[in-house]
């Protein structure tokens, strides 16, 4: 039998192995275009903030689209406007028997017509506003770069790696 003393000991545990980042992704454009800037931090082993701007396409193409589908949105709801007075027009003039069972489904078909004309307006707005977004490659998480392959000037397309990029906060 032995008394039990407290004390510190050191324990000396020699190992090997692979250390490798708990996240790990490839940073892709959703949109393409002309690289217009890139972040200092955008070089092979800069570190990034979760958010930031580590890339910029040129937006002018996209700048376009998001006003053309404005006014295609205005268009579609003037358009809306009118068939859903001409309809209610028409349904008052056919509960007096002036209006035609005809005229007043040619009615109602053109209220649903430029009803779905004004969905399809608002969805292409917001993919040209999407779209405008995604001219920023954004860092998705705080983390480093493992390696990058584009510059200012260059030509990205969408769907095309630009860089490696890794999280900082855990490893395994």
């Amino acid at each position: 039998v032995a008394p039990i003393e407290v004390g510190r000991h050191q324990l000396v545990v020699r190992t090997q192995g692979t250390v490798s980042a708990r996240t790990e992704s490839d940073l892709v454009p959703q949109v393409s275009g002309k690289v217009v800037q890139v972040s200092p931090q955008f070089v092979s082993g800069g570190f990034f903030a979760a958010g930031e701007v580590l890339v910029e396409i040129e937006a002018i193409d996209y700048e376009v689209a998001l006003e053309r589908a404005r006014a295609a949105l205005a268009r579609a709801e003037s358009e809306y406007a009118r068939a859903s007075k001409d309809l209610e027009r028409l349904r008052g003039l056919a509960k007096t028997g002036v209006a035609s069972a005809s005229q007043l489904d040619d009615a109602e078909r053109g209220e649903r017509v430029t009803a779905a004309g004004l969905r399809e307006a608002r969805a292409v707005l917001v993919a040209a506003e999407n779209d405008l977004e995604r001219t920023k490659l954004r860092a998705p998480f705080a983390g480093r770069v493992r390696r990058e392959s584009v510059d200012v000037g260059q030509f990205v397309n969408r769907g095309a790696p630009v860089a490696n990029l890794y999280a900082i906060d855990r490893a395994e």
